[in-house]
């Protein structure tokens, strides 16, 4: 359930996608060796080095997550709904089904209604956006749905608000559902979150603007775009409330309380009054959260958070200013949660909880104070699509695939040290050699990050062993540690640990080099700076998760088709990285000859099949966000166990606005009409990757564009 962000986040991107049809085959070396393995040796090291203090971090922060509710699995979970009258909640997933379970520990779920048949997706915005239970549910036990359905004139998709009644046995059906309201969508996106009853029992629903380029819709107050709506359903269909403060504008449609918004999506009411906070999804440059009253113009698309958009001039005149923002960093959609209630947190007292979608980030906003203050609770790694409270009013977080989570403290032990040094995981003396006890390693395709060169290797706790997983991919057991080091002209410039905390869960710590080369500091957020000319951002925390994400197994690059190669060791042995690994130990059980494994080319093979070299590099820079559960959302997958279907060979990008005219994701034979080519080339803010890059990959793009023109068709 994707909040679009247009290109600049692993969550808007649905509409890349490229596959060809010999890939699959062409990924694995076959029965003879590929060029430059003939004289590898047996194995590059003899026994499995032991690391001695780069390992059992805590993460650091007074915050972290725990798992809530863990027999509750989810399915593209877009809200939790709490029913405070029955101790127990509606779980509301985008793909058309509502399950219900009991506020226990060990809670399963039970189906109250499949609309999969009703609902409409066609993009990761649409579906099932939503529920909110009738203020007397208790007795009449009715509740409002939000959807997508097909457009009364196809293409196109219609928001519809409907009402449903469960039956005796606490469930309904697609023939329950009576619509009261439909809104037209110019494209399947920017539909915006969920309905809620406020303090007043009046209905309020945010929508978005519905579109891909900003237009002046939301502004247009005859139009129910980019809004929130107010209706009264003690009446039917419904009622427009008299206070309403557009009930007596000319033109205007009465039902709107607010505009001027672009993707409102996360929001709740205070419970102690009547604040209503609205987190609004920004376009390329900001995220902002906003204190919304009647008839008030929250300025989209003149401007974007407290900026004019894109840097225009503008007027703010007749405009509100958001309570906070943040920068968008190549990866950012705000999610608003309740304003916290509980009594194990007492510091957060009065704060709104908000979250982001693709970064994983978890904040609070002080809303006691003129300033709005904020402070960072944690670096959660999941892709997060609703905060919400229990009972006692503490927080819960839902992940759109991973599950449901509860805020709790962290009882500090071994936090990263703030020196890379002191980890023990880099040998500051010799930073491009792995230090004892750390096993080194390469992939064949790296992910790009401009003019840099890298080096690799992993720690792994001496009683424990690397799972690999039915797709290849590897799973690190608790205590391990992976470090990246980037240098420009041999000058060691940045220093990423990523770290398997005891929870489970991974985290990205990033550690600046000093000038003279002699120790790294980590690191509290991103930090932008020019180095040689090269300009070079270090990502937060968050950043690092918006790209290692859960769907891809957090360890990007570790997996078969990477790690199936040549490397050269510290022994002087130049051997294959699986034969290796599993000679000293290091799998749960033995893989198969590297002959049979799936293997990757060389970035620097030029006489890999174009194709090939294409479908590993789209793997190793695009699927972590672009597949099945992923943040990128939408239809497509650049995995390269995806077929040409998944992968949208032939087929229209599922948002407009990218200037080609009658384009395609990937167009066979006709590289300028492929979408894919345009947004790598793209120097704005719908460039892809949208992390870790600042210039364009131009070996990339020629092997690419080449792939294109030589496939005739998707067959």
């Amino acid at each position: 359930m994707k909040r679009n962000k247009e290109g600049r986040s692993p969550s808007r991107r649905d509409e890349l996608a490229v596959v060809l049809a010999a890939v699959a085959a062409a990924i694995s070396c076959g029965p003879t060796a590929p060029a430059g393995d003939e004289e590898l040796v047996a194995t590059g090291l003899d026994v499995r080095p032991v690391p001695r203090s780069c390992q059992g971090f805590e993460r650091r922060g007074s915050f972290r997550l725990a798992r809530a509710f863990p027999r509750v699995s989810v399915d593209q979970a877009v809200q939790l709904v709490r029913d405070p009258d029955a101790a127990a909640f509606y779980l509301v997933e985008q793909g058309g089904t509502i399950r219900r379970f009991a506020a226990v520990d060990d809670a399963r779920t039970e189906l109250v209604a499949d609309l999969r048949d009703l609902v409409r997706v066609e993009t990761g915005e649409d579906g099932l956006l939503g529920i909110a239970l009738a203020p007397d549910f208790a007795t009449s036990r009715e509740l409002v749905l939000k959807y997508t359905a097909p457009a009364a004139e196809a293409p196109g998709v219609r928001v519809v608000l409907a009402r449903a009644k469960l039956d005796a046995s606490g469930a309904f059906t697609p023939a329950d559902v009576r619509p009261f309201l439909e809104v037209p969508r110019p494209q399947p996106l920017h539909h915006g979150g969920p309905p809620q009853f406020g303090p007043d029992d009046l209905l309020y629903v945010p929508m978005g603007d519905g579109g891909l380029e900003p237009t002046m819709r939301a502004q247009d107050l005859s139009s129910l775009e980019g809004k929130v709506l107010r209706l009264d359903l003690r009446a039917s269909p419904y009622a427009v409330p008299r206070d309403n403060p557009f009930v007596t504008t000319p033109g205007a449609r009465p039902e709107i309380f607010a505009y001027g918004l672009r993707n409102p999506f996360g929001w709740s009411f205070d419970p102690s009054g009547r604040a209503l906070w609205v987190g609004d999804v920004g376009y390329a440059s900001y995220e902002e959260i906003d204190r919304v009253v009647a008839g008030g113009n929250y300025g989209w698309p003149i401007r974007e958070g407290k900026h004019c958009r894109d840097g225009a001039p503008c007027s703010a005149a007749g405009l509100i200013d958001p309570v906070h923002e943040y920068v968008n960093q190549g990866g950012s959609a705000i999610v608003v949660g309740k304003v916290y209630r509980g009594k194990q947190f007492p510091e957060l007292a009065g704060h709104v909880v908000f979250g982001d979608f693709i970064g994983g980030r978890i904040e609070a906003l002080d809303a006691r104070t003129p300033d709005y203050g904020t402070r960072h609770l944690v670096d959660s790694g999941l892709t997060i699509s609703a905060l919400t409270d229990d009972a006692d009013g503490e927080i819960l977080i839902v992940d759109f695939s991973a599950g449901i989570f509860r805020l709790e403290r962290n009882p500090e032990q071994r936090p990263v040290p703030v020196s890379l040094r002191e980890t023990g995981c880099v040998d500051v003396e010799r930073p491009g050699r792995a230090p004892e006890g750390l096993v080194p390693y390469d992939v064949n395709m790296p992910f790009w990050t401009d003019a840099t060169t890298k080096a690799r290797w992993m720690a792994v706790p001496r009683d424990k062993q690397i799972r690999i997983l039915e797709d290849q991919s590897f799973e690190l057991p608790v205590g391990s540690v992976v470090v990246k080091s980037f240098f420009v002209r041999g000058r060691p410039l940045e220093t990423r640990l990523l770290v398997r905390h005891d929870d489970g869960d991974w985290a990205g710590y990033s550690f600046e080099w000093n000038a003279d080369g002699s120790d790294a500091v980590l690191l509290d957020g991103r930090k932008d700076v020019t180095v040689d000319g090269l300009a070079w951002s270090f990502p937060s925390r968050a950043q690092c998760l918006s790209c290692h994400t859960t769907a891809a197994g957090r360890t990007l690059g570790l997996d078969t088709p990477q790690l199936n190669g040549p490397f050269t060791y510290p022994t002087g042995r130049r051997a294959n990285q699986m034969r290796t690994l599993e000679h000293i130990g290091m799998f749960e059980t033995s893989p198969a000859d590297p002959a049979l494994l799936p293997r990757f080319p060389r970035r620097d093979d030029v006489r890999a099949d174009d194709g090939a070299w294409a479908r590993a590099y789209l793997h190793a820079n695009c699927s972590h966000c672009h597949r099945p559960g992923g943040p990128g959302g939408g239809s497509v997958s650049f995995s390269y166990t995806a077929g040409l279907a998944a992968a949208g060979c032939d087929a229209p990008p599922e948002l407009e606005g990218f200037g080609v005219a009658s384009g395609r994701i990937v167009a066979p034979s006709q590289p300028d009409a492929s979408i894919l080519l345009r947004r790598m080339r793209d120097p704005g803010p719908t460039r892809m990757p949208p992390i870790g890059i600042g210039a364009v990959d131009d070996v990339a793009l020629g092997r690419i564009e080449r792939w294109i023109a030589q496939t005739r068709s998707c067959e």
